[in-house]
């Protein structure tokens, strides 16, 4: 029996070896807890969930001892969420677990059929550093809740704060269900290497390509998120306070350091100016620095991704973008909030992942030539349409490239479990959340019954059974003078049948 509350299974992996004997001691455990119910694996992962609740203080101050997050944003994106989503994947598992198929009675009789979603076995998780606790149970939930072991590599640049959530969340698993592998790249390199049965990635393009195309050498299932360069289309006729507000909000937090952050904004060129120097009087009053209690904007969490923005800011910089605010470091890796205005598609501040606080201001004629430059960007994870007219804003969505559309708001959805965060071309076809995303954590089994019933279809094959085939033709047209035929086909059918068989 599988006991609860004896620790993660901790692994240093120096070779593919090491990790692959992560993979075969989780796959001991898992066939017992993949025998438990749903709803028995709900409420161990519920007790978990709630511990972390109670001691949410300690995650707030590791997270911002360890990359700088704030600690308004600690508590907002990586504390409050885990009973919220153990709870959604509850239901999402439930629902989709076990689905009844209807069966034509006529051309199947006495048949029924199931699909049942079964646990793939042992996933590896590969997380990134920018969410170091929700980046991890946005996938850790779903996959234990349907019955799989994981094999979780952490950031190397966020250990604590995921071995916080670990360590708690091994306080009521079984022991072995999660086991974790520590280390860089190359550690997450052998974690796909190892022989698990499915991979769950986020990071970078590079990284995420590699990982894609050797699962697909392996043969194996794979979800690859590598990022984002999210933009937002500011039309004229916009509540200009909200949006600034907004447009602020999801540029800014977590200092930009998240996929769907506002990276870009589109504005029409009849209220550039004015939405401009709004953002400008709002972003100099923003407080930055080493996340304090009075700071609005967290430092960066690496060197390397302070070395980013500022080789971006200078690009934009020497190809004509004018600073409005903001371009200098402040203490520590703090960045103070940019915005660059006059942008063009040939800056990298427009054409790749800046991951910080920077938005560049792209000025358009209209609608149609930002949701063209959108389709023709590197990304497709989402974009958002500002504007008091929601019906064409409704309309415009439809045209965008993306997998998260959004109307005078943005990616708050990559918080919600309940529909599926996604997108296209360079972010990769990886889906997280929302019942389409238990294709990395499940395979469908079909399961069809038959009650004994005479089959109409098998041998030997006859004038009947071809008069048969036509009149279930004609009946899908719409012939019911045909149609009507078929009861006494069928009866003429398992006369022959049995007259053939008792032989």
């Amino acid at each position: 029996m599988l006991q609860a509350g004896n620790g993660v299974a901790r692994h240093e992996t120096k070779s593919v070896d090491d990790a692959r004997k992560a993979v075969e001691a989780a796959r001991l455990v898992q066939p017992e807890w993949a025998s438990r119910t749903i709803q028995e694996r709900a409420a161990i992962l519920e007790r978990a969930a709630k511990r972390m609740l109670r001691e949410r203080d300690a995650l707030v101050h590791l997270v911002k001892d360890e990359m700088g997050k704030h600690e308004v944003e600690g508590l907002f994106t990586e504390a409050v969420g885990p009973l919220d989503a153990v709870k959604a994947w509850k239901r999402i598992a439930l629902r989709a677990s076990s689905k009844r198929v209807f069966l034509n009675p006529i051309a199947f009789p006495r048949k029924r059929a199931r699909v049942t979603m079964m646990p793939r076995g042992v996933i590896g998780i590969i997380a990134p550093w920018n969410f170091p606790v929700s980046g991890l149970y946005r996938s850790v939930i779903p996959a234990l809740m349907m019955g799989n072991a994981i094999v979780l590599k952490p950031s190397e640049h966020t250990p604590r704060s995921s071995a916080w959530f670990v360590d708690h969340l091994a306080r009521e698993v079984p022991s072995g269900i999660v086991s974790v592998v520590q280390g860089d790249g190359a550690a997450g390199a052998r974690v796909v290497e190892s022989g698990i049965d499915a991979c769950i990635f986020t990071g970078s393009v590079r990284a995420g390509a590699k990982v894609r195309v050797r699962c697909a050498e392996i043969g194996i299932p794979s979800s690859v998120e590598m990022g984002g360069k999210d933009a937002a289309i500011v039309l004229a006729d916009c509540d200009l306070d909200r949006t600034a507000m907004g447009v602020t909000h999801w540029a800014l937090s977590n200092a930009g350091q998240a996929c769907g952050a506002i990276e870009i904004a589109y504005v029409e060129e009849r209220i550039a100016d004015a939405f401009v120097e709004k953002m400008r009087r709002a972003w100099e009053r923003l407080r930055t620095g080493p996340g304090e209690e009075d700071v609005d904007v967290s430092p960066l969490a690496t060197d390397a991704q302070l070395a980013t923005v500022e080789a971006h800011v200078k690009d934009a910089l020497a190809k004509g973008a004018k600073l409005v605010c903001g371009g200098r470091r402040t203490t520590g890796r703090g960045y103070s909030p940019t915005l660059l205005d006059r942008c063009t598609a040939e800056m990298d501040v427009v054409r790749e992942e800046t991951f910080g606080p920077v938005l560049a201001v792209v000025r358009v004629w209209g609608a149609d030539e930002a949701v063209r430059a959108i389709n023709a960007g590197k990304y497709g994870l989402g974009a958002s349409i500002w504007t008091r007219d929601v019906a064409r804003a409704e309309r415009l969505v439809e045209r965008l490239d993306v997998g998260v559309a959004n109307v005078n708001t943005h990616a708050f959805t990559g918080a919600v479990p309940d529909v599926p965060w996604s997108g296209t071309r360079a972010t990769g076809f990886g889906i997280a959340n929302g019942e389409l995303a238990l294709v990395n954590f499940a395979h469908p089994k079909t399961i069809t019954v038959d009650e004994n019933a005479l089959e109409p279809f098998y041998m030997p094959f006859d004038r009947t059974f071809r008069e048969l085939g036509s009149a279930l033709a004609d009946a899908q047209l719409g012939r019911v003078l045909e149609a009507v035929k078929i009861p006494l086909l069928l009866r003429r059918r398992a006369k022959r049948l049995r007259a053939f068989w008792k032989k």
